[in-house]
């Protein structure tokens, strides 16, 4: 097409629409999103990256109707794409009459349009079911809604111009962005009717508010659906086909439903096959409201009751659906009072033309009076004396269909579209003045920094009340009363496989006859023989494995009366740490201590992909010199962090997870770890996150080794307490970072002198680049150490020439055993759950029998 030049003069100079730069936020730093300029005021809902955030209420209203760029709202499933304007391009193919590539450039051939549009989270208010009971989802607050001028051509212009329409038989138009996700570009679909027709307006956007389009919120280009939730319009926009189905795209069928309450937890949606039930998809918002102020911990005196107080907040929905009313109720909806709306933009007309590219004359006033795409605010003055023994005030809003907000909270597994009525509550204190004081449900850091009085949420207050009333009632049980009781040092005695004794919540549990059912291996459980592990066994167990523990009961621990007498040492010498490393001359400790948390400090981070990070920790440099790390080669260690990286109180909620290092050097240990970032509404990691958060120079808790299979050098392995001698071969399978344990294993057994077994390695991996080691597994291949990797992404120049797809009986036949045959082998796997379970496990029972995977195959 050739170029309309007057069409681009209307767009204004090219250099423009360059990428918005500023200062970048301390905390992006060492990050994938070092690149983007970020507020500091805005809420970072989990963790540092990938960043999901939302504006503090206070804020968000101080800036009114339109939303200021850097305090929109964000939700992003990966690392932000640095792409560029004169690069990006746009495919538009499927069932298209003419498939094509378009550039930026092209998109300013055809005609503008400037629209104010609401961006809200699905999500948004999700904190609040999970108040009432846990959704898969991280928790939003009332925040995650932002407004914004969005100036860019709208979708059927540019299917029709760039690609002559759509075939008859196209009834979806899928779209997808470049960024690189756990699961590729974000993508999903809309519908054919809502793509093309004129009432819908689906804008491809290329500004924000008058400027090019913010890294975080698509640059250079993004879809932006009106009326629909957030999760639709897609950004960093590359790819636009038309198809006869919805999104093939992992984000279409996992992400963004409402299921019915019976759905109870993700595994179950998928046994039943939930997710790929097109009726509970989330498309349009549904009809919402916030109060906002008095804001959550303000105070209002009551010097003068003839004075009037302002409620004020804001409403949204979906479908063009206009809010026809808000109304607030002081006696839990006995009457009702009507709120003021604002129907007009505060900023007017005029002022949006000339700051945000807005031209009302451009429309029809047909047009103008049937959009209704954005939030509205609203008011309502009450006279304080009207609050007088009132305990809380209520919001619902309704639509133009008279869909109103429910009383109820309607709980659902993915936490989306919350909409019952917004309460706050009111407490009327008397010091130093008497006062009242309002209580939002939730809160979020930010929430309450201006105010007077920090308080938490209704809600969070609700069930923090709860906890300590089941815990109290647990401890002060007429049956634990009568329980034997034993003092701490009587307890430290019971430290061998034969005698192992715990104390859990100031109980005491004799877990000898559990040890060999315990999935992780007895080992995990006689780390913490004899100790108070109250906090570690949080952090790791469900409510299910705490259950389990009354069958273990026998006794309470005395904390007033304490034995004089010391401790016996552990009888079972398997506690002692073996040292890989003799030194030359003297005694050197090993740093390790299987029964104390040690500290390391974070020497080096570094990014191996979008999601896998290599960490390098040393031994702090106050420790004495006569310290070495030291770990048996197939054992791990446990790491220790608070949930909440940022969870500043004196006993912040742990978690604990066991991680295999892939290198130990004498003053260095190195972990190559998969970061798993938020995904499908799901809060990622728990330790992942918070560890991808620690800076360099910090430090982490270490405590171990621990672990059911230890190389004991020249085909000789401790598994589960029994030795296996003389292993002619070993045969490994893992999938992403389970290569860390293969990898201490290949470095041992390459090194033995006197029986060096042969080696074979499965590798499989998402993409080349997620290949851990991959030219160190290369340069180590020959004749007594095979190497099949296999992608499922293979590159498309065609120089792939290792496997693709998943791991096959063929693969598994050809690669797993490449040597003469023996019947002293040995097979190890280290992987994702579901790959083991459906894929290598069934494959090895099928090709080698029950018997040898009984006896022969072992997962770390």
């Amino acid at each position: 097409m050739a170029p309309n030049i007057e069409l681009l003069q209307q767009n204004h100079n090219l250099s423009i629409y360059h990428a918005p730069t500023g200062l970048i936020d301390p905390k992006d730093l060492g990050t994938p999103d070092a690149h983007v300029s970020r507020d500091s005021n805005i809420t970072r809902l989990t963790g540092k990256h990938p960043l999901n955030a939302e504006t503090p209420i206070p804020l968000l209203m101080d800036h009114g109707f339109i939303t200021p760029n850097s305090l929109h709202i964000v939700r992003n499933h990966g690392p932000v794409p640095q792409n560029q304007w004169d690069s990006h391009t746009i495919t538009i193919d499927g069932l298209v009459n003419k498939p094509t590539t378009i550039s930026m450039d092209d998109l300013l051939q055809l005609p503008s349009h400037t629209i104010a549009v609401t961006i809200c989270c699905a999500g948004n208010r999700r904190k609040e079911q999970n108040m009432v009971k846990p959704s898969i989802g991280f928790s939003w607050g009332a925040g995650g809604i932002g407004t914004a001028y969005w100036t860019g051509v709208f979708l059927r212009d540019v299917i029709n111009e760039f690609a002559d329409g759509l075939k008859p038989e196209a009834l979806h138009i899928c779209m997808e962005g470049n960024d690189k996700t756990a699961k590729g570009g974000y993508g999903t679909s809309v519908s054919v009717n809502r793509a093309m027709s004129p009432e819908y307006d689906i804008l491809i956007a290329y500004k924000m508010n008058g400027e090019p389009l913010p890294y975080d919120h698509g640059y250079p280009v993004r879809c932006i659906v009106p009326g629909c939730i957030g999760g639709r319009s897609v950004k960093w926009l590359s790819k636009i086909e038309a198809s006869t189905q919805v999104s093939q795209n992992p984000f279409q069928n996992a992400d963004n439903k409402v299921f019915p309450p019976t759905v109870l937890s993700a595994d179950q949606a998928t046994e039943e096959k939930w997710w790929t039930n097109p009726d509970y998809s989330v498309y349009d918002l549904n009809v919402n409201g916030v109060i906002a102020a008095p804001y959550h911990g303000a105070k209002i005196s009551l010097d003068d009751l003839t004075k009037n107080i302002t409620l004020n907040g804001f409403a949204y929905g979906g479908s063009n659906r206009k809010i026809t009313r808000c109304e607030i109720t002081l006696n839990d909806g006995k009457t009702w009072r009507l709120a003021n709306i604002e129907d007009k933009k505060p900023e007017g007309d005029r002022y949006a033309t000339e700051n945000y590219g807005y031209d009302k004359s451009k429309y029809p006033e047909s047009y103008n009076q049937t959009r209704y795409w954005t939030w509205v605010h609203w008011s309502l003055e009450i006279p304080v004396a009207d609050l007088l023994g009132v305990q809380e005030i209520c919001l619902r809003c309704w639509n133009d269909t008279n869909s109103c907000m429910p009383k109820d909270l309607n709980w659902s597994l993915m936490g989306m579209l919350n909409n019952c009525w917004y309460r706050i509550k009111l407490h009327l204190i008397r010091e130093p003045s008497l006062s009242f004081v309002f209580q939002h449900p939730t809160t979020l850091p930010g929430d309450t920094t201006q105010l007077e009085i920090t308080l938490p949420g209704w809600m969070e207050e609700n069930q923090a009340e709860a906890a300590p009333k089941e815990k109290e009632s647990k401890k002060d049980s007429s049956k634990n009363d009568n329980l034997k009781t034993f003092t701490m040092q009587e307890i430290e005695k019971h430290t061998t496989e034969n005698d192992c004794w715990l104390i859990y919540d100031d109980l005491v549990y004799d877990c000898t006859p559990f040890l060999q059912k315990h999935p992780g291996g007895a080992s995990s459980i006689i780390l913490a023989a004899g100790t108070d592990c109250t906090e570690e066994f949080d952090a790791i167990h469900s409510q299910k494995a705490k259950d389990m523990l009354a069958d273990y009961l026998i006794g309470k621990l005395d904390v007033q009366r304490q034995d004089s007498r010391p401790p016996t040492p552990p009888a079972d010498d398997k506690l002692e740490i073996k040292k890989s490393i003799t030194p030359s001359s003297g005694v050197i400790k090993p740093y390790f201590d299987s029964r104390q948390w040690k500290k390391l400090v974070l020497q080096k981070k570094e990014l191996m992909s979008a999601t896998i990070r290599r960490f390098t920790f040393a031994i702090p440099a106050e420790e004495s010199l006569d310290y070495l790390l030291t770990l048996p080669t197939g054992l791990h260690l446990f790491i220790k962090l608070p949930e909440d990286i940022n969870d500043a109180s004196a006993k912040p909620k742990m978690v604990i997870r066991a991680y295999t290092p892939s290198e130990v050097n004498s003053r260095t240990i190195e972990f190559v770890i998969k970061i798993y970032f938020p995904f499908n509404s799901t809060p990622g990691g728990k330790l992942t996150t918070s560890l991808d958060q620690i800076r360099l120079g910090e430090s982490v808790d270490f405590k171990g080794p621990i672990g059911e299979i230890e190389y004991l050098g020249d085909g000789e392995f401790n598994i589960h307490n029994k030795l296996y001698h003389g292993v002619e071969q070993i045969g490994m399978i893992a999938g992403g970072t389970g290569i860390t344990p293969m990898w201490q294993l290949i470095q041992a057994s390459l090194g033995d002198n006197v029986k060096r077994p042969l080696l074979s390695l499965i590798y499989c991996a998402r993409s080349i680049d997620e290949i851990i080691f991959y030219e160190k597994l290369k340069q180590l291949e020959s004749d007594q150490f095979r190497v099949r990797l296999i992608l499922s992404e293979t590159p498309d120049d065609g120089s792939w020439t290792g496997g693709s797809g998943r791991l096959t009986m063929q693969e598994l036949q050809e690669h797993l055993f490449p040597f003469t045959d023996s019947k002293s082998r040995l097979t190890f796997l280290c992987g994702p759950d579901p790959m083991l379970k459906y894929c290598c496990y069934p494959l090895l029972e099928e090709a080698y029998g029950e018997e040898f995977c009984s006896n022969n195959v072992f997962t770390f």
